[in-house]
């Protein structure tokens, strides 16, 4: 294991009330917004009693079923800070519709009186959520959820608040419910909140991130991570005894370890599956793409299926490495019929960063892809965690070379050819990576912190 980092064992299992803190919860939750969902399952089956406390986000169609007693979850509304200065911009900033739209199509969008107003209001609209929406957009969650806690804490108490983030507003919420209930909380981090590689937040904002972030730690119980890597940077910081690991895992339920779905190309072809979010000149499709312009005629022969929203750039990517016809687009699907494609392609498409600030990164499509048994194409931090997976495992390739990319689909289409079709991995690389067996690494990790002292900034809190 990794020096430093405490990685409880099971054992000692007792009873624990636990107050899960989750923006998002099924069946208002996106595709990415599942490890909450599947904790709070464990945990009831592991005998300990669980309420949930979320926001009501409907999303445009269900993504995850609730499989959970619905009374145990509470839902509540949310303000969304990020969308209040809309009308105050819209008095500095005027906008006008043009005089076709408004006489065609009289719900039409604003289109602004000239390129520098919308230049002018998309700064104004930055400065804003930076100064403001801290440390996200749905910080205007707390006023609700505080409420409803203390609704809650008339008739049930828990012995600990666990709080999963992002958005990371839910940490600093988690440490006033905790304060009102008078107990210890845990904070996880599924990505991390003020050394988030990713962020495009001015200086200034990311200062006081780190500064409302340190404060927020000082005083939890615990703070769960999803990567050891990240886990030696919060050790560092926090203390190696106040750190847990548990990597997100799959779901045997969600993905058996035998399916009899058929491939869904026939022996000349092979499709590759991405489902998820792209983040041009981060997490995109270009070394791909470049990959399968190699090929020459045998590019024809694959098919890059994308799903997902706001995917036009690699629509555009595709068209620049001249494999336009390659790329299929489709709208989000929930997880059922995206775990079916899995298990139906050749191979699934993992897209990451080539950055060693990208290191710790551990997507949850890595477990997908472990639990469909498919093999993997990938592009990333070669030497960062994932990296160091797909090699150990051999669960395929991850390179930014086009050339090693293009080999390997070379390899699938043969395989393809001789066989009809692309052979699962071993059985065995699914071992010690279901959610079951990361989260049982957690219980005695939460039954030393209900233990821990809240402190007397916590009853200063509740008092307040």
């Amino acid at each position: 294991m990794y020096a430093g980092i405490t990685r409880p064992r099971p054992g000692g299992k007792n009873p624990v009330k636990i107050l899960l803190l989750s923006f998002h919860f099924p069946p208002d939750a996106p595709i990415a917004a599942t490890r909450a969902s599947k904790f709070a399952k464990y945990l009831i089956e592991a005998g300990h009693d669980v309420r949930v406390l979320c926001a009501r986000e409907p999303q445009d169609h269900e993504v995850h079923a609730l499989e959970i007693d619905e009374a145990r979850v509470l839902r509540t509304e949310w303000r969304d800070l990020a969308a209040i200065p809309g009308r105050v911009l819209d008095r500095i900033v005027p906008t006008r519709r043009s005089d076709d739209s408004a006489a065609t199509t009289p719900a039409a969008a604003p289109v602004p009186t000239a390129p520098a107003s919308s230049g002018l209001r998309s700064r104004l609209s930055l400065v804003y959520n930076a100064a403001i929406c801290r440390p996200d957009r749905r910080t205007g969650w707390r006023p609700y959820a505080l409420r409803a806690a203390r609704t809650l804490f008339e008739t049930w108490t828990p012995d600990l608040v666990y709080a999963t983030c992002p958005p990371h507003s839910i940490a600093p919420i988690a440490q006033e419910v905790a304060a009102l209930a008078k107990v210890p909380f845990v904070t996880e981090f599924r990505d991390r909140w003020a050394l988030d590689a990713y962020s495009n937040l001015p200086p200034w904002r990311q200062r006081l991130d780190r500064r409302q972030e340190r404060t927020v730690l000082n005083r939890a119980a615990g703070i769960v991570t999803v990567s050891p890597l990240w886990a030696q940077s919060y050790a560092a910081r926090y203390g190696a005894e106040r750190v847990a690991v548990a990597m997100n895992g799959f779901d045997p339920v969600d993905y058996p370890l035998e399916t009899d779905a058929a491939p869904s190309m026939g022996r000349d072809g092979i499709e590759l599956l991405f489902a998820g979010a792209l983040y041009p000149g981060r997490r995109d499709p270009r070394t791909v793409f470049e990959a399968i312009a190699l090929l020459g005629e045998d590019a024809k022969r694959i098919r890059v299926t994308m799903l997902g929203k706001d995917l036009g750039s690699a629509v555009a990517m595709a068209k620049e490495a001249g494999i336009g016809g390659c790329l299929s687009i489709l709208p989000p699907e929930p997880h059922p019929a995206i775990v079916r494609r899995q298990y139906a392609a050749d191979a699934l498409l993992m897209l990451q960063w080539n950055d060693e600030r990208d290191a710790g990164t551990i997507p949850g499509k890595l477990f997908e892809c472990i639990g469909a048994r498919r093999p993997v194409i990938a592009t990333g931090w070669t030497e960062g965690v994932v990296g160091g997976m797909v090699r150990r495992l051999d669960l395929g390739i991850i390179s930014n070379d086009p050339g090693q990319i293009a080999d390997k689909l070379c390899a699938l289409l043969a395989e393809k050819r001789a066989h009809g079709v692309v052979a699962p991995l071993p059985a065995g690389i699914r071992d010690g990576l279901t959610r079951r067996e990361q989260f049982e690494s957690l219980e005695p990790f939460l039954s030393r912190a209900v233990g821990a002292d809240t402190g007397a900034d916590a009853t200063r809190m509740a008092a307040e």
